[in-house]
């Protein structure tokens, strides 16, 4: 049974992924900026942590992953013939730094970003879960390579959001929990409140 890297407090119907699948060009854009947008923010999250070195690696090894998919994910869509469309915004990930930008402490604002960032990889891999089991045989998308590619950034956004929770754990001790409590309640009513559409997000 899938279970997701962190606790999410909104479960994602199977239905969503064909929704999401009625348009894989508009996927495919959509979900190589949001890699893109990733690798930004852990390069973003090292300034936080001057003179240490240890989570600063983890962040770059983070990033690099990240690009990585994003140049894999521009690959794809050149293979199928598709163009990068622009970036419409992601309201899942606004949503969420909405309630960021009301915190005012430099430290409590670092916490609540390597939350959000820890809840954006768990909802991620979430969701390609549920894109990899209806992609299976969907003509737009291939075979067996790209279920592959999507079983592969599934496991590596499991592995991001922990990385995230670990940073968080390390800096912050017990201030972690029921932060992360807050949350995920936070996150589960901006899932709910955000109509489908063919994004992973």
């Amino acid at each position: 049974m899938f279970r997701p890297p962190l606790p999410l407090r909104a479960e994602t119907p199977p239905a969503w992924a064909e929704a999401a699948l009625a348009d894989p060009e508009g996927l495919l854009s959509d979900h190589a900026h949001c890699e893109k947008k990733a690798a930004l923010t852990a390069l973003s999250l090292m300034h936080a942590f001057p003179g240490e070195v240890r989570i600063p690696l983890l962040l770059a090894k983070l990033a690099e992953e990240e690009l990585n998919h994003f140049r894999r994910v521009l690959e794809a869509m050149q293979g199928f013939g598709w163009a990068l469309r622009s970036d419409a915004g992601n309201r899942y990930a606004q949503g969420l730094l909405e309630n960021l930008e009301k915190r005012k402490s430099s430290e409590t604002r670092l916490l609540d970003r390597l939350l959000v960032s820890a809840l954006i990889e768990a909802r991620s891999c979430e969701r390609l879960h549920l894109l990899e089991g209806a992609a299976t045989g969907h003509s737009e998308l291939g075979e067996a390579p790209w279920l592959a590619f999507l079983v592969e950034l599934e496991r590596c956004e499991a592995g991001h959001a922990l990385v995230y929770l670990r940073i968080a754990e390390e800096r912050f001790g017990a201030a972690v929990q029921p932060r992360l409590d807050e949350w995920l309640d936070r996150e589960a009513d901006v899932v709910r409140g955000l109509p489908w559409r063919s994004a992973v997000h």
